[in-house]
């Protein structure tokens, strides 16, 4: 098939090269920016971990300051949103696609986390208690119909663009005559 006649140079034709290129260079620069996310993500999940149990280590002797029970869940909830965190970033590479229900779940995550840091300080009213307790159930409301009606099987996840992942379907030539 010969490309249109046109102004245009015509190394812009050639098959697209320089589209390939470009978009190419988009999924590793998108790839590289998800790494790095998930990079950060580990470290502060590590830090934290390492933090919490230096804070808590002379508790659990007895030679400290004792924590209190609201620091304990709060910082065990802040562990749990960012594992809910780093869970989406993994599933977006593994699916190759945002999953809904797994940012529905981080979403839960963090407003479970916030009405009970609320609840525990005693600074939450019986119409707040409601309307976080109305969001929980939204939440987990729409986590349950992402994931009764997932995607129709057979469906890519993405709109494949010439050059990017996998190969172009070939053109079929007719035999000679």
């Amino acid at each position: 098939m010969k490309p249109p006649e046109s102004s245009l140079p015509r190394w812009e034709w050639e098959q697209g090269l320089v589209q390939k290129a470009l978009l190419r260079f988009f999924r590793i620069a998108v790839a590289a920016a998800f790494n790095l996310i998930i990079l950060l993500l580990l470290l502060g999940l590590g830090v934290e971990i390492a933090r919490s149990l230096w804070e808590l280590a002379p508790t659990l002797i007895g030679s400290g300051k004792g924590w209190s029970f609201r620091d304990l869940v709060g910082r065990t909830l802040s562990l749990v949103v960012l594992l809910e965190l780093l869970r989406a970033f993994v599933e977006y590479f593994q699916f190759d696609r945002i999953r809904l229900h797994v940012l529905l779940e981080a979403a839960a995550a963090f407003v479970l986390r916030e009405l009970m840091l609320s609840l525990f300080d005693e600074k939450i009213s019986g119409i707040n208690v409601l309307i976080w307790s109305v969001a929980v159930v939204v939440l987990v409301l729409g986590r349950t119909v992402a994931l009764l009606s997932p995607p129709i099987p057979g469906t890519p996840s993405k709109q494949r663009l010439p050059g990017i992942g996998g190969k172009e379907p070939e053109e079929v030539q007719s035999p000679p005559a």
